[in-house]
């Protein structure tokens, strides 16, 4: 098995996140593990917010982009002050597109060895009819994967 040196955690800032992220920080530290936090604005959002700023003048698409890419960014960034970890290897960054496309890319892209990733349990029906990231990012990730349900709080490593 190879080392684990570069950890990706995909945040949706569900309500997982916040243990999530605290979860990967000390899986990170065990394996002394660059972290790097990454949330993907969603495609369908982007048409959404297109539509609206192709009927009317009083939006643009760049602006409303640009300001929930920085609305997220800073959102990342006191998930890691939450846990006291700004002095730690940490990036975050958001992405744009269809969540497990962009997350596949990206851990191609910055060679990742690990994703950790919450998934909300929503069961098969729903996860057929709204799809899930999750379960396509089981049969899709590069990687290994390690997923935390949000009916289970995460217990701290030891």
């Amino acid at each position: 098995m190879n080392d684990i040196k570069k950890m990706m955690v995909a945040v949706d800032f569900s309500g997982i996140s916040r243990d999530l992220v605290h979860y990967a920080l000390q899986l990170a530290e065990k394996l002394d593990a660059k972290v790097y936090l990454i949330n993907i604005i969603n495609q369908r959002d982007i048409d959404a917010i297109r539509r609206v700023a192709d009927a009317t003048n009083f939006i643009s698409l760049q602006e409303q982009l640009e300001e929930r890419r920085e609305e997220r960014r800073a959102a990342l960034l006191d998930l890691v002050a939450e846990w006291n970890a700004t002095g730690k290897p940490i990036s975050c960054q958001v992405r744009t597109g269809v969540p497990y496309e962009a997350l596949v890319a990206a851990i191609k892209e910055m060679a990742i060895d690990l994703l950790v990733m919450g998934t909300r349990g929503r069961g098969q029906f729903s996860g057929m009819l709204f799809g899930s990231t999750a379960a396509r990012m089981l049969s899709k990730c590069p990687v290994p994967l390690v997923t935390l349900r949000d009916s289970h709080k995460p217990k701290s490593i030891t």
